[in-house]
């Protein structure tokens, strides 16, 4: 397949996940979680029910706009060949590199404070979904984890990995913070960015 394909496959994925996770979110503020079906969501985008599964694991998960994770194969990818497992020390570039994994996926779900916001109130109206949120956190950080042990050759549990992940989640967090703010003016990745930076000086 060609760039250009493949280009055009992504940006169609994206636009099916964003109709997806728009109309969830105004079925859910206007009828609750449990005011309307998978059905019925499909229908209103014009898209099947196997379509939908392929996006998403569930409503809620299409509320959160939470998409499933094997749609960043080709991320994920990415940045495990750029490790070498078979060296005896960990990459120099390899908290740059998980860095910038999340940047990128964050650019292809196309994080706007809006969305971002909208998921804020959805949590504080419906406890369900402040439990799958946190249940999605925790599987995605073990995978993660995962992900920096199978590149960097480690062995399960390695807290090195576990070190790479949660300190990108530690400067994650109030990133998203701020970029909630109604003042603020810089994207998600400005701001985490600048974190990164201020970290690396500290540490450095």
């Amino acid at each position: 397949m060609t760039e250009s394909a493949m280009g055009v496959r992504e940006r169609r994925k994206n636009e099916t996940s964003s109709r997806l996770v728009s109309a969830s979110r105004r079925l859910f503020t206007e009828r609750g979680l449990n005011g309307f079906t998978v059905e019925e969501l499909c229908a209103e985008v014009g898209v099947s029910r196997r379509t939908f599964f392929n996006y998403f694991a569930s409503k809620d998960d299409a509320v959160l706009g939470i998409s499933s994770r094997d749609m960043d194969d080709e991320l994920d990818d990415a940045f495990v060949a750029g490790g070498d497992p078979s060296v005896n020390e960990i990459s120099a570039s390899l908290f740059s590199d998980f860095v910038h994994l999340l940047l990128s996926r964050w650019e292809r779900a196309e994080v706007d404070a809006d969305g971002m916001r909208g998921v804020a109130e959805a949590l504080k109206d419906e406890p369900r979904l402040l439990a799958r949120m946190m249940e999605l956190a925790m599987r995605d950080e073990a995978n993660d984890m995962a992900l920096v042990e199978r590149r960097e050759g480690l062995p399960p549990g390695d807290l090195r990995a576990a070190a790479v992940v949660q300190l990108a989640g530690a400067f994650a967090r109030p990133s998203a913070i701020a970029f909630l703010d109604a003042g603020n003016t810089e994207s998600i990745a400005e701001l985490f960015g600048r974190r990164i930076d201020a970290a690396r000086a500290v540490l450095h």
